[in-house]
Formats: C-alpha cells, sequence, structure tokens
C-alpha cells in the first residue's frame, strides 16, 4: 500500500528533477500518450513517471521508453478530504507527491492526464528561479485577461482576491514543501473548509491564497474557445483540455484539431476513425468564438508580455 511515507516506486531516480503525469485506472490510457511524448524528449533532464494513488501496470512501451511509476498517498490528508465516488483520489497527486518524494527528486511537476506536450525543455523549466516559494504555476484562465478577478473560492471564505493557479500544472519544490509544512496546512484546510468549496484546486489555492510563482501560460494553455485561435501564434510549450471537451471523446469534434485528435487514436480504439477525421466546427459556435477573441486580444497580449520568454517566472502580486 502506497503512502506519504513509504511511495511504491517503479524507477529509481536518476535526476535532481521528475515530471509527472497524475492519473487513476481509468485515465491512464490518455496519461500514458503524454508520458510518451514526454519520454521521447531528446537528451531529456528528468525522469519520467505516471502518478497515481495505487499502483498500476504501465503500457511495456512506456517502461521500454524509460518511463516509470510512483504510487503515493498521504493519510492525513485523505481522512480530512471531502469525497464521493465521483471524485478519484488521483485528483489530489501533486499534494500526496509533494509531500511523499522529498529527497528522491528535488522539484517536480506534476501533471493532469489530459495535457498533451507540444515544445520545450521541461528539464530547464524544473531548474528556474522560484524564488522562496515552495510551489509554481500558470493562472487559471479566468484570470488570463483579468488578473484582478475575485475567484469564487476566495469570496467563500472572505477573503481578497488573490493571483489563483490552475492545478494542471504544478511545479513543487519539495524541499521548501516540507520546510513550509504544506502537507499538514493541506490536511488543516481540507477538514475545515474545503466541503463544498471544491477540490485540488480549491485545496492548493485556499492554503497558499496567492504564494506561488507564477510560469508563463505557455506551459498551461488552458484550451477553450476563449484562447483556441491565438494558440497557433503563441505556440505553447502543453496544452491542457480543460472542461468537458477532451480530444479523445466524441464531443471535441470540430473544437480540437485533428492533429491533436488523432492521437488518442489508439487509447480510445472504439472512436479511433472518428478521432483521425476531419470536423469543422458549427457555423454559430465559430462566429461566437471569433467574436469573443477579438474582444480578448488586448488584455491576452497585455498578459503574454508579461513573460520575458517560457522559462522565466514572474512575481504574481
Amino acid at each position: 500500500m502506497a503512502s506519504r511515507s513509504h511511495p511504491v516506486l517503479t524507477l529509481a531516480p536518476s535526476a535532481d528533477h521528475a515530471v509527472i503525469v497524475g492519473c487513476d485506472r481509468n485515465y491512464l490510457p490518455f496519461a500514458a500518450v503524454l508520458a510518451r511524448q514526454l519520454a521521447a524528449v531528446p537528451g531529456r533532464g528528468f525522469d519520467v513517471l505516471i502518478g497515481s494513488p495505487e499502483p498500476l501496470d504501465l503500457p511495456p512501451d512506456l517502461v521500454a521508453a524509460g518511463a516509470g511509476h510512483v504510487a503515493a498517498r498521504d493519510d492525513a490528508l485523505e481522512s480530512s478530504l471531502p469525497l464521493d465516488a465521483r471524485r478519484s483520489l488521483a485528483t489530489y497527486m501533486d499534494v500526496f507527491l509533494a509531500g511523499a518524494l522529498r529527497g528522491l527528486w528535488r522539484r517536480i511537476l506534476v501533471l493532469d492526464a489530459d495535457i498533451l506536450f507540444e515544445r520545450g525543455d521541461p528539464g530547464r523549466l524544473l531548474a528556474a528561479d522560484m524564488g522562496n516559494h515552495a510551489v509554481a504555476a500558470v493562472r487559471d484562465n479566468r484570470q488570463w485577461r483579468h488578473p484582478r478577478k475575485q475567484m469564487a473560492e476566495f469570496r467563500t471564505l472572505g477573503w481578497p482576491a488573490a493571483p489563483y493557479l490552475n492545478a494542471g500544472v504544478v511545479m513543487i519544490d519539495t524541499e521548501a514543501w516540507t520546510a513550509q509544512d504544506l502537507s499538514a496546512r493541506c490536511a488543516a484546510f481540507a477538514r475545515r473548509h474545503l466541503a463544498g468549496l471544491g477540490r485540488d484546486q480549491a485545496l492548493v489555492n485556499g492554503v497558499l491564497h496567492g504564494d506561488w510563482a507564477e510560469i508563463s501560460p505557455l506551459w498551461n494553455w488552458q484550451f477553450t474557445w476563449a484562447s483556441a485561435h491565438l494558440t497557433a501564434m503563441a505556440d505553447p510549450c502543453m496544452v491542457h483540455f480543460i472542461g468537458p471537451e477532451k480530444p479523445w471523446l466524441a464531443r471535441s469534434a470540430g473544437i480540437v484539431p485533428m492533429r491533436w485528435r488523432s492521437l488518442y487514436a489508439d487509447a480510445a480504439p472504439d472512436t479511433a476513425d472518428d478521432l483521425r477525421a476531419r470536423h469543422w466546427p458549427a457555423r454559430q459556435r465559430l462566429g461566437w468564438t471569433l467574436r469573443g477573441q477579438w474582444r480578448a486580444a488586448g488584455p491576452m497580449l497585455d498578459y503574454l508580455a508579461r513573460f520575458p520568454d517560457e522559462y522565466t517566472l514572474v512575481a504574481n502580486r
């Protein structure tokens, strides 16, 4: 059984840094698509793993590519979580891994399974200056064009507005995490506030309340109608398919480009032909998205201009 103090590992660390794709058994085929992309990065200076609350059997080709598996969980945090049948423990892998992997990897980059890798060097990102922060991340897309937007969780708690991170891509300094007692702070916050507030994203934001370093959105390009047509110009490093239109689902046809949907054909064999087929967007939806992005063009460019390059973290206050 995995626990906070005894993670189950199939890969001995070969670098100071690791990139870990979090998932459960149901999402493993889709997480493996991203893990294969990361394992194929030329000259990578980081380890690649699939992370889950329970041990999983990885596809043989992923193991052959040099990827490993880590199973970890935090008993104290788990006992404090408001869980139900719809909420997989894998949602909390960033917090579980942050507490479990100290002494194994100095820094970890924990990714959701609904992400694709496009370009860049995750190892260079993992070496970026985080200042005194234990966590670095990208703002949630709701604050891309409105950086002072008050988020619902903070309003519910009666707190002032603060930078709000998206938990799909989270970089953690494991030593700083331990020094700041963040595992215990997460358990305390979950016990007092998390029920009715949200899941992992609400948890991490509630504990940090803006005390994190900000990564360029190119490392967590949250693909929605409001960012779709800027994507080609932005040339993101990783694309995150937030919302219900996951690229392997039929409902993403005409929304997610074919070049991304087709990557999941082997992971979803029942719909493989559809994933390889081109679908044009609905006329009304396309007009609506283009108008929305035209209105958002100025604020989006202001946001992107805050970052001198994709490897420099900035202060988020």
